[in-house]
């Protein structure tokens, strides 16, 4: 499906299928044939489909019997059903969806939205769109076609019924809701860490794939190479002085699995974020993935790109810094519909936050008013 072309033809959807036993050829950046992994091909399907229901959620559509249903040859009295742009959408959904989540184990390792679980309830079972889906569309008499039109549509009235379910509401709201938590979170993790350290050094690394590796990427290998990093805070010497961190985990079809990193180092231990950011980068591209991975240093020029910078060094008492945290930290928990569809396990996490002593703060008392959200 890589043109989103809603009149998918049907040697599209024959070698959409074929693409379940092997890789998938596609074109990289300089016009070469590379494979692609069949799982990355059935994702990215999995997102165009995602995308079509919604677009198609937009408005109520009716298949129209008297334009659908003409002659299969000049005089015949037997009919098929031609091409119309909604007919095409249902059908090419429908073999996205039935084969990942009724008819092979691919989609045990995905999660289908609610527009997808409702049009599964919906078509599921129903004939034609079996045979015109993995076979090719079939043949009927003008009453037997004028039957399935009504069949069709009154499927298409059920999904469009279930979207205005209550329940529907609130699965569509849960990423927003997961949202809303971990930003709970992790503002809690930044104002603990305000309310015990004087000044932070923060640091802020993407991590992720190149362009050749990351369709071969799993969700396994990401989380397997995450929890390399995280075993390495309690023995690498870059870690020392690590108070706290915070990551989240996303996927994009062009960058496949991809972690933001936020980490927060004692600001009077660590007097510089640059280089620290570079050398957790480097880490990330050559020991721990082997050569796979690639970074972003957000640190390097922050002052000059961002309006609210959070980055670098961030003293208790900077208004300014203090509301670029607050923005990162919308920015790091914003909801992530793709993720939420391809991974089955955690895709957001913080450190614990440190307990915050009560009574008067030991050392040497603060000359400034602490401006942490919520701080003590």
């Amino acid at each position: 499906m890589y043109d989103y072309d809603d009149t998918l033809s049907e040697s599209d959807l024959l070698a959409l299928m074929d693409s379940m036993d092997g890789g998938h050829l596609a074109t990289n950046a300089l016009g070469q044939d590379i494979a692609m992994p069949s799982d990355h091909v059935w994702l990215m399907d999995l997102i165009e489909a995602d995308r079509r229901l919604k677009a198609m959620a937009q408005a109520s559509h009716r298949l129209d019997s008297e334009r659908l249903i003409q002659p299969d040859a000049f005089g015949s009295e037997v009919v098929t059903l031609a091409s119309n742009p909604l007919l095409e959408t249902l059908t090419t959904v429908y073999t996205v969806l039935v084969t990942l989540f009724h008819e092979t184990e691919i989609g045990q390792h995905y999660r289908p939205s609610p527009y997808a679980t409702r049009f599964l309830w919906a078509f599921a079972s129903c004939a034609y769109l079996h045979e015109a889906g993995f076979h090719r569309p079939p043949t009927m008499s003008r009453e037997g076609a004028e039957q399935t039109v009504m069949e069709l549509n009154q499927r298409l009235g059920a999904w469009y019924q279930s979207l205005k379910q209550s329940d529907f509401a609130y699965e569509c709201g849960r990423n927003r809701r997961n949202s809303q938590k971990n930003y709970q979170r992790l503002r809690y993790l930044i104002d603990a860490l305000i309310a015990c350290y004087a000044s932070l050094q923060v640091v802020r690394v993407d991590l992720s794939y190149g362009e050749l590796d990351s369709p071969w990427i799993t969700y396994d290998t990401a989380r397997h190479h995450r929890e390399q990093l995280c075993r390495l805070f309690h023995t690498h010497g870059l870690f020392d002085h690590l108070v706290g961190y915070a990551w989240k985990l996303e996927w994009q079809p062009k960058k496949g699995f991809h972690y933001h990193w936020l980490f927060f180092f004692d600001g009077h231990q660590v007097r510089e974020g640059i280089s620290l950011a570079q050398q957790i980068g480097e880490l990330w591209a050559q020991s721990i993935t082997g050569g796979q991975g690639i970074y972003r240093n957000f640190n390097r020029n922050a002052e000059n790109v961002y309006r609210y910078n959070a980055l670098g060094k961030v003293h208790y008492h900077d208004t300014v810094k203090m509301q670029g945290l607050d923005f990162l930290a919308h920015y790091l928990t914003k909801g992530d519909e793709y993720a939420a569809m391809v991974v089955q396990g955690r895709t957001f996490q913080t450190s614990h936050a440190p307990e915050v002593p009560e009574g008067p703060r030991p050392g040497r008392p603060r000359q400034y008013p602490c401006t942490a959200f919520g701080a003590r």
